[in-house]
């Protein structure tokens, strides 16, 4: 009995040959033997390292955002010295999320949360709620996303009207860093994008809200945003 990845089913399979020298005679698919257990993990934790960039969890995931959040505070913030999660990080977690999975598919699904929270320490998970939160609460007390890309500003995507009364662009990293606001009109669609949220409130929207009551004259658009007239 042999264990083979099958590229096409993305997934570990066992195999029973019977052989006369170098002839294979008979062979048909089995069940994995509880012998090769660890063996199949190895197999496909090996399979994964190739291709690791299609089993880490979804950025829209909780262990995708966490994943996404600790590597840009790290760049952000390197006095933090936070542990890295990089590839060879993640490589090193693999065995261990391989067990018991057969398949890439399987693996993507894997308790990847307490794998990276394992990495980062409890001791700095407080921190990079703190310093780089899923969510902001803004100042209207409406909670907005935060998307987290590389080692620029997190973007912070909204709606105009969803913006009205906030007067200044939120910050993160304990107030070092302020976030690049995405200004979306009723289409979703961004409008402006900037880093200067009170600055497009004062030059900008006048102009924008002129072109946006004509396209969209069932939206409110107030003359006065940060009062919400």
């Amino acid at each position: 009995t042999e264990l083979v990845f099958h590229p096409s089913r993305r997934q570990v399979e066992a195999r029973r040959r019977t052989l006369w020298l170098d002839l294979v005679v008979d062979e048909s698919p089995v069940a994995i033997p509880a012998d090769l257990a660890d063996h199949a993990a190895a197999l496909l934790a090996r399979e994964a390292e190739a291709v690791l960039g299609q089993v880490v969890p979804a950025v829209d995931s909780p262990a995708g955002s966490l994943l996404a959040r600790t590597r840009w505070l790290a760049s952000a913030c390197p006095d933090l010295n936070l542990p890295p999660l990089d590839e060879a990080a993640l490589r090193r977690v693999l065995p261990d999320l391989c067990r018991g999975r057969r398949s890439l598919d399987e693996l993507r699904h894997a308790d990847w949360l307490a794998a990276i929270q394992g990495i980062v320490g409890h001791e700095h998970l407080a921190v990079i709620e703190r310093m780089a939160p899923a969510q902001l609460v803004l100042s209207t007390g409406r909670r907005q996303r935060l998307t987290y890309d590389g080692a620029g500003p997190p973007v912070l995507a909204a709606r105009i009207q969803d913006l009205f009364g906030v007067g200044e662009t939120p910050l993160v990293a304990d107030g070092r860093m302020a976030v690049v606001v995405h200004l979306l009109g009723p289409n979703h669609r961004p409008q402006q994008v900037t880093a200067d949220l009170g600055g497009f409130w004062r030059n900008t929207y006048p102009a924008v809200r002129k072109e946006l009551r004509r396209r969209y004259p069932k939206h409110p658009w107030p003359e006065d945003p940060l009062a919400g007239r």
